[in-house]
């Protein structure tokens, strides 16, 4: 027989039970829900400009032409000493090569330097009251006459055979940098260190035209020519050797003129189709497209850099006068 108190305990524990599930319950149902997780946001730049105003960056400005007048049958050479000189070359009539001077306020009369030239001059300004000019004589040598002290030294003779106009750089006093096409169409260089001229050196390549050359820095030249294939090419020197020349593309039909105004600067020009002036540039990474600044123009043209980001073109006009362009990238700085 069964004892009494065993027979209540099963009951009991299992009532138990089910008030502590049911107590459990009643808990969870009455506890404040747990607000649902929000995403991580990384706050980023907004891809909205600020509304702090920034200023407006002013456009390269080029000039109209100016008509210098004259009567010349030439593509010309400019050359600078400084921020207020110009020294423009061209050949008129009669084979004789004119010199005209710009102070900055106005220009000179032109001053007759002599017969006895073929094509374009080549000219170059070393240091303040020095110019150094080269041309082609009649005799297909080189020939060089320059200003120093006052007057001009006179013409005489350097040897060669040029089937081209010379160009000439000049990377500091008494440096001087001549190149021309040879009889066989290689490029050719001659230079003087302040006492004495090299020989001439073949550096090869195959010119169709004349080249044109600049200096960017001390022991820096860079020679531009059209090429047989009428391609544009690039030849730099970079203080110990010759480089292999660069394509710059084809399409060319004409020769080109450089100038440079800082290391990381370079500035082509041409005559394109319809005597129009044409402009690309190089910002030390990349070239620029070819682009048309210009109109009316009969020949190579010349350019030269007077100052940081100016840049003044010469040209001979359809007219036989020459005209000048002025490149500002900073409005009103020139």
């Amino acid at each position: 027989m069964m004892k009494a108190h065993r027979r209540w305990w099963p009951p009991a524990i299992l009532g138990g039970l089910v008030l502590l599930l049911a107590s459990t319950g009643l808990f969870l149902m009455l506890r404040p829900a747990v607000p649902a997780a929000k995403p991580l946001v990384i706050p980023t730049m907004s891809a909205t400009p600020s509304a702090i105003p920034w200023p407006t960056p002013t456009s390269p400005q080029w000039s109209e032409w100016e008509d210098l007048g004259g009567s010349f049958t030439s593509a010309p050479s400019v050359a600078s000493w400084g921020v207020n000189r110009l020294d423009v070359f061209a050949q008129t009539a009669g084979q004789t090569l004119l010199h005209q001077a710009y102070d900055d306020e106005s220009w000179y009369p032109p001053a007759d330097l002599g017969p006895a030239l073929v094509g374009g001059p080549a000219a170059v300004a070393w240091g303040p009251d020095r110019l150094d000019i080269f041309v082609r004589g009649t005799d297909n040598q080189l020939w060089h006459n320059a200003w120093g002290g006052g007057a001009w030294v006179g013409y005489y003779p350097l040897g060669g055979y040029l089937t081209s106009s010379p160009a000439v750089a000049s990377w500091g006093k008494n440096r001087l940098d001549v190149f021309a096409r040879g009889g066989d169409n290689a490029l050719y260089h001659k230079s003087w260190n302040g006492l004495g001229w090299s020989e001439f050196v073949r550096l090869g390549e195959n010119l169709e035209g004349a080249p044109a050359a600049v200096s960017r820095g001390p022991n820096l030249i860079d020679v531009f020519f059209r090429g047989r294939d009428n391609h544009l090419y690039q030849k730099s020197y970079d203080g110990s050797t010759w480089l292999p020349s660069i394509d710059l593309g084809g399409g060319l039909h004409s020769d080109v003129a450089v100038s440079s105004w800082g290391l990381r600067r370079l500035d082509l020009f041409r005559e394109g189709d319809n005597n129009t002036l044409q402009h690309r540039s190089w910002d030390g990474r990349t070239w620029t497209r070819w682009k048309t600044i210009g109109t009316r123009i009969d020949d190579t043209p010349a350019a030269v850099s007077r100052d940081e980001n100016q840049i003044d073109v010469i040209a001979l006009g359809t007219n036989g006068h020459l005209l000048q362009k002025r490149f500002c990238a900073l409005k009103g700085a020139c």
